[in-house]
């Protein structure tokens, strides 16, 4: 047995009791006609057709059906009792470029900070979808196992940077070798891979299936960051200075859209653009609302039965008696 508002119903319990201690001491009817006050025998002349005993049980009635209907405010709870709780969803995964071409600011704030913008606002519309977070540039790992903890997900984006992985390079057909076996589970369920990147791999003069093996049962989608004309890439090593060519020259960093594109053909996928201020959140969270969703969990779950109902009439039908019940009787 427990309680929902135990503090609530314990100082209305203090109180209750403090007011009927109060009237039985220091009550003004007790004061006026107590001895010093009156005769006792004209007090008797003045309540005679009064049945004091009637009285009494009238107040015993009306203090049982306040310690009734405390307890009912109470919130008792007893018992348990066994709800099968059933989610559907589908596996996500985020595969995301932290190369520094990806600090570009082009997409303003920055590529890298607009995708997190767009992710974290994907996250917290997900509703019984598994997500994960695969990081990539000249190396790559799995940042974030599935996972249903959003809070989670969303503290993981936040604190995604350039600097997580020393190689240099955008190796993707790598990123979205581990963003597979992310993926590679037993149920059967959707599978959705998101990749964000600029494009700029230095190993993308030729692309063929084979180099990328993606499975029937997942779909890679990607979402190319950057526009056409691009932007100078800030050296993070130096304030307010950009990354230059060894011949000195400065470094511009375009988004590659022909091969980002093909990459989302071999994946069976949609290729989505960020150019500006694009919201491609909304876009995402409807790939994957109609993805096949099937069964994550299936489990059940234990609750408490509510039982305030019981001391709550009981305490209706105290209050009812004491106000049914005569307050007193002519004596013969």
């Amino acid at each position: 047995m427990t309680f929902d508002n135990f503090i609530i119903a314990s100082i209305c319990l203090a109180i209750l009791i403090f007011i009927y201690i109060f009237s039985i001491f220091y009550s003004k009817d007790r004061i006026i006609f107590s001895g010093s006050f009156f005769n006792k025998s004209f007090r008797n002349i003045l309540v005679k057709n009064y049945d004091t005993n009637i009285l009494r049980i009238k107040n015993i009635l009306k203090f049982l059906a306040s310690i009734f209907l405390i307890i009912s405010i109470s919130g008792i709870k007893s018992g348990k009792t066994i709800k099968p709780i059933e989610r559907k969803g589908s596996d996500v995964i985020f595969t995301v470029d932290i190369s520094k071409s990806m600090n570009a600011e082009d997409v303003i704030p920055s590529r890298l900070d607009k995708v997190k913008f767009e992710m974290i606002k994907t996250i917290e519309s997900l509703k019984g979808d598994r997500v994960g977070i695969v990081v990539f540039s000249g190396a790559n790992f799995l940042y974030l196992p599935l996972t249903l903890d959003y809070d989670a997900a969303v503290l993981f984006t936040k604190n995604i940077d350039s600097q997580m992985i020393s190689l240099n390079g955008t190796l993707i057909p790598q990123a979205i070798s581990t963003s597979v076996k992310a993926l590679a589970t037993n149920e059967d369920r959707g599978k959705l891979i998101f990749l964000f990147s600029d494009g700029e791999d230095h190993n993308s003069n030729v692309i063929n299936d084979s180099s990328y093996n993606i499975p029937e049962n997942i779909l890679l989608n990607v979402i190319g960051v950057g526009t056409n004309e691009g932007s100078l890439v800030p050296d993070d090593k130096k304030l307010k200075s950009f990354i230059k060519n060894s011949d000195g020259t400065l470094v511009i960093s375009k988004v590659n859209d022909d091969f980002l594109s093909k990459i989302a053909q071999i994946g069976k996928g949609e290729y989505l653009r960020i150019n500006k201020s694009e919201n491609v959140s909304e876009i995402i969270n409807s790939l994957i609302l109609n993805s096949e969703k099937n069964t994550l969990n299936n489990f059940e779950f234990e609750d408490f039965n509510h039982r305030y109902q019981y001391p709550l009439f009981i305490s209706f039908l105290f209050y009812l008696a004491f106000y049914i019940l005569p307050s007193g009787r002519q004596k013969k």
